[in-house]
């Protein structure tokens, strides 16, 4: 089951950590699609862009999401309390040596020594 998680996990945060790559490889293997139908500037004339503006686009929404979970991560990362060290020595409780009885009620005594001698029943 490890070994399984494991296999799964790995490509999932490699993914993640080159977003940016696996943005720039798409939009170039698909320029000629986004330059027709996606790109901002297309009706435009003598449009230079050539769908740079999408890209730009994809990867500046990329980027605050990023940040966004930066931000998130780190203010859990800092929601733990903070141990503060000191030099004096630690204060312990006090414990109560409380002295009990060998009876279980007031109604049937039972002495402690002879259960723990006694042999186990079958």
């Amino acid at each position: 089951m490890k070994r399984l998680l494991l296999y799964l996990m790995i490509p999932i945060m490699l993914l993640q950590s080159n977003m940016t790559l696996l943005i720039s490889a798409s939009f170039y293997y698909n320029q000629n699609y986004i330059e027709k139908y996606l790109c901002i500037q297309r009706n435009m004339e003598n449009n230079s862009c050539h769908g740079q503006c999408y890209l730009a686009k994809k990867l500046k929404a990329q980027q605050e999401q990023e940040q966004q979970n930066f931000k998130l991560n780190f203010h859990e990362a800092f929601t733990q309390q903070d141990f503060v060290f000191s030099f004096q020595s630690p204060v312990y409780p006090k414990f109560i040596q409380l002295d009990y009885a060998l009876f279980q009620s007031n109604m049937n005594p039972k002495d402690i020594s002879t259960n723990l001698l006694r042999p186990p029943l079958v």
